[in-house]
């Protein structure tokens, strides 16, 4: 779809798993390998997975597990719940601040998880029952894929990888 034909990445998910105490979906680590990290678009990023830093998957689910004691984070994402065996796991965002999570279950297969984004931190959160590939390749080519389609903004799609 993007032409990309990058190297790909060797990603140690075994660490992140065993540190979230769950699997992750596996089109999301086929992307992650296949593209590393970058922005589809220069719009769509993935959180990087090839390191524990602030900015990172394991970064940004530990940070937002230490500031769920309080009771305004806990609002801004009701009805869920940062993942501790369920819940919230932040997985990607935009530019723009729109943020993608899965509502991830351990109990579950990873691939029947739902995405939950939003547009900006302050906005409504939506529920989209479809797989990470596909919720990128709605975002990226849906023009009706309100409101988080950037397809009328896009001329032709390309990742841009960072570093």
């Amino acid at each position: 779809m993007t032409g990309w034909q990058g190297e790909r990445q060797k990603v140690e998910w075994g660490e992140i798993e065993r540190r979230l105490e769950t699997r992750l979906p596996a089109d999301f680590k086929e992307i992650c390998e296949v593209f590393g990290r970058g922005a589809f678009c220069g719009y769509l990023e993935l959180l990087p997975v090839d390191s524990a830093g602030p900015r990172s998957l394991l970064g940004r689910w530990t940070a937002m597990k230490e500031r769920w004691a309080n009771p305004r984070m806990r609002a801004r994402f009701e009805p869920y719940q940062v993942f501790e065996q369920s819940g919230l796991i932040l997985w990607g965002q935009s530019v723009t601040e729109a943020s993608y999570y899965w509502l991830a279950d351990a109990s579950a297969s990873p691939e029947t998880w739902p995405i939950v984004a939003r547009t900006d931190p302050l906005e409504e959160l939506h529920r989209f029952d479809v797989s990470t590939s596909e919720f990128i390749c709605r975002v990226l080519t849906d023009r009706d894929f309100r409101p988080f389609s950037v397809a009328s903004k896009v001329k032709s799609l390309y990742f841009e990888p960072y570093g």
